[in-house]
């Protein structure tokens, strides 16, 4: 029995990420931190060093995931497709939800070298009691922000929080929760940073459709000018002319294209993935607060929809930019045809031309050659007269008698040495 190659690796996947036991209260800092594609080899270095302040054990190079106890908290590090997330976390009783906060506990040399840029940098402090917060304890701890407020998993859960940045650089959230088993808790904890985590990578392709924006009208009008150039067939540009025009337009709509093509497709995956962990959340308002629901979908909704119509828009210039660049090149294919068939024309008549003059020049060195043979002939036939080899035959009678002969001697070696000539002219022709 053989098993596929990546049998064992699927299987593992499976268990990929796994939830942590959580207990309430607790403090968290999320980090997630944009390192591309190509960090992650860095940044599970990085994450090492981290492990060997403390002496713990280092994670694998090839790991994915890897969560230690440090001592002071305890951390999990995940490594996704194009960035990192730091979630660190400490069990103990919460006074006030961000007078102290677990990422104060970090080394401050490993903090100024992380490498990579932070996306999203969120507090998260989880409370054991159920009950609704009184409006001014929550407006002094979000600084006086609006507080959007939603019940979670059947309302066994209530969320609380701004998504704004305070003066550290983090958000702030308070997650108060009831009787929740350990592993539930982290369930819940952990679908709620990978919310507010993917809504932010979402929105990450939203400035790249602004920018995008005038850069595609000024490329669809400059199609527009082409097109209408070439529907009119009176144009005073040349066909050189417009398919520079249009090589620079498709040029410039490609690099819009290769610049912005993986974002959107990103931004789809992780809106997709916003919405499952709306629906496995199951938010609804709390009275007199904004639901977590509608204060996400507000703005990302809409954000998804200004991506995806830029991106509709690029994949209908290029279409656009192809048939014209069809059009153009038929024209100047047909042209070009046109202009051989004119050519061919005009080689054939040079051909006849040429071919009658060498009849007549044919014919006309035949008549030289046969004027010069015969002065020759009767040269020799009056020295042989003269030496009386001739018979009495009158040399100038003799001469006569051979002017057909020799003429058409002449005009058969010529016959022949053109046919020759033409023979090893053609492809593969070879002489006698």
């Amino acid at each position: 029995m053989k098993f596929h190659s990546e049998r064992e690796a699927l299987t593992l996947e499976l268990h990929d990420r796994p939830f942590r036991p959580m207990a309430a209260p607790l403090r968290i800092s999320h980090l997630a931190i944009a390192t591309g594609e190509r960090g992650g080899e860095r940044d599970q270095v990085q994450f090492a060093s981290l492990c060997r302040r403390f002496g713990k054990a280092e994670p694998a190079a090839s790991a994915k995931h890897f969560t230690v106890d440090l001592g002071p908290f305890v951390v999990k590090w995940e490594r996704h497709t194009e960035f990192s997330t730091y979630t660190l976390l400490r069990e103990e009783p919460v006074e006030h939800p961000f007078a102290e906060t677990v990422f104060g506990l970090t080394p401050k040399e490993w903090v100024d070298e992380l490498f990579g840029e932070v996306m999203v940098a969120v507090h998260l402090t989880v409370t054991d009691d159920g009950e609704e917060l009184d409006t001014n304890r929550l407006s002094r701890w979000f600084d006086g922000n609006p507080v959007f407020g939603s019940t979670l998993a059947d309302s066994r859960a209530i969320l609380y929080g701004d998504l704004r940045t305070h003066d550290d650089g983090f958000e702030r959230l308070i997650l108060r929760a009831g009787e929740f088993e350990p592993m539930l808790l982290g369930q819940l904890v952990q679908r709620v940073l990978e919310l507010v985590t993917y809504a932010r990578f979402a929105m990450l392709s939203l400035p790249i459709a602004r920018s995008a924006s005038p850069r595609l009208e000024e490329i669809e009008r400059g199609l527009a000018d082409v097109a209408g150039t070439l529907a009119h067939g009176n144009r005073q540009d040349s066909d050189e002319t417009l398919l520079e025009r249009l090589s620079g337009l498709s040029a410039e709509l490609e690099d819009v294209v290769a610049a912005s093509n993986y974002r959107y497709g990103a931004s789809t995956a992780y809106a997709e993935i916003v919405e499952n962990r709306l629906r496995d959340l199951q938010p609804a308002a709390v009275d007199g607060y904004i639901n977590l629901f509608g204060y996400l979908m507000r703005r990302l909704s809409p954000a998804m929809r200004t991506c995806f119509s830029v991106a509709t828009r690029q994949e209908a210039l290029s279409r656009r930019a192809n048939r014209l660049s069809s059009l153009l090149r038929t024209g100047i294919e047909v042209r070009l045809e046109a202009q051989n068939r004119d050519l061919l024309e005009s080689m054939n008549r040079r051909s006849a031309q040429a071919l009658a003059l060498q009849r007549t020049v044919e014919g006309l060195s035949v008549v030289a050659v046969s004027y010069y043979t015969l002065s020759l002939v009767k040269v020799a036939l009056d020295g042989l007269a003269k030496a009386g080899q001739l018979g009495g035959v009158d040399p100038s009678v003799a001469t006569a008698l051979s002017l057909p002969l020799v003429v058409a001697a002449i005009w058969f070696a010529l016959r022949r040495l053109t046919h020759r000539v033409l023979v090893r002219s053609k492809p593969g022709g070879a002489g006698d």
